[in-house]
């Protein structure tokens, strides 16, 4: 075993191997279907809502909380010690910084903003336990590759037929009723300002930006699982689909991790891969789309520059020299009231990501308590740090995720719910008492060096 200071344990092999659960087999496979109906609405009804007063909650808030409280019931998922007071040191944080705002008279701050990042992260003060954790992770991800299949196979077909002439639809817009429908998001968004040619969403993203990521994330799996080359090559094609850099951006980084972690035969095996890839682009009339997207920080109108430049300044500007607002922010919900504000002015969506959002809502004192415990949750403990690495980058950079059930859902299902540390597998032991019993004979089970 190699153990970081991060006491996470790394396979020496870079594909995560299959291994048999260490508690019931009954209690895991019904843990295991309740992953997979939760996974379902992860990727394939991320544009439903439920209408909460003059709001919207994403449909798999909810779905998560009773697909969760089913488990702790059954015993396929326990409450531990060490993430409940992780997750009460980041809120109290949060809600005396709110409360700082609020005395301070500050306008913007919003009571239900405040409520939502509480109930958002209630689910991670659970996990499985470390041996079915270790055995239910590697089937819940080769089911994750079947979906993510599917969703490659959407996004394809729904760009192939806008090339041979069938005009863009918004499918799912015309089924489901407009007050179920997510709102706020680039859904429909052409390749380049003019054209008839949408960026694909696989018709049930929220947007093309959204597809590339789970794309992405679809790579990063299939290697660690050695999905076959097949389903590589029909991840990059879907990836082009949605003309959408977030994507690669996600795959940039998790490509990092990996040389790290494989080593240089296998970078130099992936860069001659990727620059084949650039070779064959070049030649096509897509060249000249992603070009202008590799330059588009530079424009402010781009959603380059409204992703990742301007909301940084904007937080910049924002706290001025004020100390207090530095340590305790100005209020819950000010991102998306000053987003709101931006969006009226110049009809452009501002799109703050996890760490201006959390700086300029919760201040210092917030942003450090929260990532604290974001990052233990993603790291500590992680059966790969290749996955963790790439959620993190997900999570924290590429979208804004501090109030997004979708972008909260896929951390917990993809690693936090499967982290323990060698560390706390004693704690873990005391804290849930003996495991449920077997309803079936013990079977003969295989023993894997590399995990």
């Amino acid at each position: 075993m190699v153990t970081t200071t991060l006491t996470t344990r790394i396979p020496r092999s870079w594909v995560i191997p299959t291994q048999e659960a260490g508690s019931g087999r009954t209690v895991n496979d019904a843990t295991l279907r309740l992953l997979t109906v939760l996974l379902s609405f992860e990727i394939f009804f991320q544009r439903i809502a439920i209408p909460v007063g003059g709001s919207q909650v994403q449909v798999i808030l909810p779905i998560t909380y009773v697909c969760a409280a089913i488990m702790v019931r059954r015993g396929g998922l326990s409450r531990h010690s060490g993430r409940m007071t992780g997750y009460l040191v980041a809120m109290t944080a949060c809600s005396l910084s709110a409360l700082v705002s609020f005395l301070r008279q500050k306008d913007s701050t919003s009571l239900t903003s405040l409520m939502l990042l509480l109930a958002t992260y209630v689910p991670f003060v659970f996990g499985l336990r470390p041996a079915d954790a270790r055995a239910l992770l590697p089937r819940l991800l080769d089911r994750f590759l079947i979906m993510i299949t599917v969703l490659a196979g959407l996004a394809i077909f729904q760009f192939a037929i806008q090339l041979v002439g069938v005009p863009y639809t918004d499918v799912v817009k015309d089924i489901v009723p407009s007050q179920f429908l997510m709102h706020g998001f680039n859904t429909s968004y052409p390749v380049q300002y003019g054209s008839s040619l949408f960026k694909s969403n696989a018709f049930v993203c929220l947007e093309a930006s959204f597809c590339s990521q789970f794309l992405g994330f679809g790579i990063v799996v299939c290697v660690l699982r050695n999905g076959g080359w097949w389903r590589l090559l029909m991840f990059v094609l879907a990836i082009l689909s949605t003309v959408s850099g977030t994507g690669l951006l996600l795959l940039a980084c998790a490509g990092v991790l990996l040389a790290v972690h494989k080593g240089a035969r296998f970078a130099l095996t992936a860069l001659i891969g990727v620059s084949l890839i650039v070779l064959i682009i070049s030649f096509t009339p897509a060249s000249s789309i992603f070009a202008a997207r590799a330059t588009e920080t530079s424009s402010s109108t781009s959603s380059g520059s409204l992703r990742f430049v301007q909301p940084y300044q904007r937080t910049w500007d924002s706290l001025g020299s004020d100390p207090a607002t530095v340590a305790f922010g100005s209020g819950s919900g000010y991102a998306d009231r000053d987003a709101a504000e931006f969006f009226r002015r110049t009809g452009l969506p501002l799109n703050y990501a996890l760490v201006p959002k959390l700086v300029l809502e919760y201040g210092v004192l917030g942003t450090v308590t929260f990532l604290s415990f974001i990052v233990a949750m993603f790291v500590r403990g992680s059966q790969s740090f290749v996955l963790s690495g790439s959620v993190l980058v997900f999570y924290i950079v590429l979208s804004g995720g501090l109030l997004a059930p979708v972008v909260t859902g896929l951390g917990l299902l993809l690693v936090a719910w499967f982290t323990v540390s060698p560390q706390d597998s004693d704690r873990w032991a005391g804290d849930l008492g003996p495991p449920p019993p077997s309803s079936q004979p013990p079977a003969q089970r295989r023993v894997f060096s590399g995990i």
